[in-house]
């Protein structure tokens, strides 16, 4: 088997502008932007985790809590909500 060197050549030549110019607006992560890992936790406005705004809310706000409470009533009444608490109940360690 025999490869000519020129074809060769511009096969590696083509791949490395491929690499280089990506069509598609993403960085090598996959991810549209790049948001360094150091700033998680420092938006204050944030509505996700122990510390964000909307536990906070619930925290803050019995009436806010009692609405949330029945959107999840709602929620395990339906059938993705049955499903995810059947496997929530299964996963669970205790």
């Amino acid at each position: 088997m025999s490869f000519e060197p020129k074809a060769i050549l511009q096969g590696n030549a083509d791949k490395r502008a491929l690499e280089e110019n990506p069509t598609v607006g993403f960085t090598a992560s996959g991810a549209a932007t790049e948001n360094p890992t150091a700033d998680i936790g420092k938006d204050v406005t944030r509505m996700a985790g122990p510390g964000g705004a909307f536990a906070f809310k619930m925290m803050q706000d019995p009436q806010y809590a009692q609405n949330i409470a029945g959107w999840n009533s709602l929620f395990r009444q339906s059938v993705p909500g049955a499903e995810f608490y059947q496997v929530q109940n299964q996963t669970e360690v205790g």
